[in-house]
């Protein structure tokens, strides 16, 4: 997903270098946002990916696009709200990117401009200890159980066509879910899985795992490897190519994958893309560049992550 990007050019004997976002070498560009000098995250407010504590936002997708933001002279605040609002806070100009293990969906790119994934998250279901299933649990498994996840999930739709389901509980957030996974009164939850491997870590009382979901075809989205991302304004260019050039740096320096150690995601799989990328002819070409209803130029800020 690296690629090498233009650099700047001298124009003229003594010019000054400029680079493509048409600002002086040294200068610190000047980027749009819906509070001056600060990125407004829309998020959930869960962790591991996202939280406010004690006044300060943590979380490695937190963490992540603070030091993007840093290198971009831009500060970063939290705008919590429940999940089925993220998406049209950041497309209304509410807020200015939206994280927290968000997958990359077609509908979400034909409505919001996507950055690289920042990593991979694999399709797990949540359920007691108990539960006969250990290394892996098929869409024939969930047969005659009731299952859940938090309304306004991706998933939502094909969870609601498998068949034999005994109920499809719907919630506003992930920690619902969990506790009635916890008390009973849900058989399986199909959640982040980040989020609910940090919550077992935490509450080993809970007599909780975490089983991979097999990959199924009729359900792509529920049971498939999911790119995770942020998402932005499609109209705010030079803001998505900086933090996207910051993504790529993430990558190159290796510090997406020691800031999601840091808060437990340590699993190597999360650094591993899925073998087929879905993106390519919707928001991205073959050679990486955004095409679809965000399409434009690619401005160069590599030079911000020098």
């Amino acid at each position: 997903m690296m690629n090498l990007w233009r650099r700047g050019f001298i124009a003229g004997a003594g010019a000054a270098l400029v680079t493509a976002s048409g600002q002086r070498a040294g200068a610190a560009p000047s980027f749009k946002t819906v509070t001056p000098g600060v990125l407004t995250i829309a998020n959930s407010n869960e962790m591991p990916m996202i939280a406010m504590v004690d006044g300060k936002l943590i979380g490695s997708d937190a963490e992540i696009i603070a030091t993007i933001a840093k290198k971009l002279g831009l500060g970063v605040v939290s705008a919590q709200m429940e999940w089925s609002a993220t998406v049209q806070s950041v497309k209304s100009g509410r807020a200015d990117v939206m994280v927290g293990n968000m997958g990359w969906t077609p509908a979400r790119a034909a409505v919001l401009a996507i950055t690289d994934a920042i990593y991979y998250a694999g399709a797990f279901v949540c359920m007691k200890q108990d539960k006969p299933f250990t290394k892996a649990i098929t869409i024939s498994d969930i047969k005659g159980h009731s299952i859940g996840t938090v309304n306004g999930f991706t998933i939502v739709p094909e969870m609601k066509k498998i068949p034999g389901t005994s109920d499809v509980k719907l919630y506003d957030n992930s920690d619902g879910c969990v506790r009635d996974v916890v008390a009973g009164r849900l058989d399986f939850g199909v959640l982040d899985g980040p989020l609910v491997d940090y919550m077992i870590l935490k509450n080993p009382n809970w007599n909780l795992k975490q089983v991979a979901l097999v990959a199924d075809p009729d359900y792509p989205q529920l049971t498939s490897k999911q790119h995770t991302v942020a998402g932005m304004n499609q109209e705010n260019h030079d803001l998505f190519d900086a933090v996207n050039a910051g993504v790529k740096w993430m990558w190159k320096t290796k510090q997406n994958a020691a800031l999601m150690q840091k808060y437990g995601i340590g699993n190597p799989d999360y650094l591993v893309a899925p073998e087929k990328d879905p993106r390519v002819g919707v928001d991205r070409d073959a050679t990486d560049n955004v095409i679809g209803p965000g399409a434009h130029t690619t401005k160069d800020f590599s030079s911000l992550f020098a």
